[in-house]
């Protein structure tokens, strides 16, 4: 038998083993965050699930060396998340989907959403953004009952990837959130009365007799 036969016997041995690489071995190799462990894993490394991952549940991929695909449940909505591309010029979109019926582990938020978000990127660096997402009827729905109005959410890569959401219901309160890797900034502006007030000023958000704040978490 040549060399290259042998050779070429070894490579499609090896293609095939990964190809059917069970992920849940490779979920034991991963030295996951606390409260990241995941559950309910099947399938192989290229196309599999998971009952939950942290917050997330259930988890779907499908991946292929220039594109993947998945389907995140998050607050009683799936998500669409599809990554495709090559390192110099790839793009990411994720958009909601179908709704989600598994209860979320620690808040759960309603609402409906529309809209998508495209991050367009080469390398480590995002070029640009496109699209938002807008939120309808928001509401908080545990550990407290407050209603939270409309949303709109964007993302921003002028000066690295920023997350940008717009919150407000009239006659009770508009929020402005900046989210980037390692800062999250609120300002906020609550009317008299708002049912909102209660958990800031329980929070130390707001002060008891004021109707703005701006709360900063993170690093600059």
């Amino acid at each position: 038998m040549s060399r290259a036969l042998i050779t070429w016997a070894v490579l499609v041995f090896a293609l095939a083993l990964l190809l059917e690489l069970p992920a849940t071995f490779v979920a034991r190799q991963i030295p996951w965050p606390a409260g990241w462990q995941p559950s309910g894993v099947a399938g192989s490394v290229w196309h599999g699930r998971a009952a939950r991952v942290g917050a997330l549940g259930p988890v779907e991929w499908h991946l292929r060396p220039w594109k993947a695909q998945m389907n995140l449940g998050f607050q009683q909505r799936i998500w669409a998340l599809s990554i495709q591309g090559w390192p110099w010029k790839w793009q990411a979109q994720l958009a909601p989907r179908a709704v989600n019926a598994l209860p979320a582990p620690m808040f759960v938020l309603d609402g409906r959403w529309e809209g998508r978000l495209q991050v367009n990127g080469a390398g480590a660096s995002c070029r640009n953004t496109e699209g938002q997402l807008v939120g309808h009827d928001l509401a908080l729905l545990s550990p407290w009952l407050v209603k939270l109005g409309n949303a709109r959410i964007e993302l921003q890569c002028s000066d690295g990837l920023r997350l940008l959401a717009d919150v407000q219901l009239a006659a009770e309160h508009h929020f402005k959130v900046q989210a980037a890797a390692k800062r999250l900034q609120v300002d906020g502006q609550v009317e008299p009365g708002a049912a909102v007030t209660p958990l800031l000023v329980q929070a130390r958000w707001l002060q008891p007799a004021a109707q703005s704040f701006n709360k900063v978490l993170g690093k600059p």
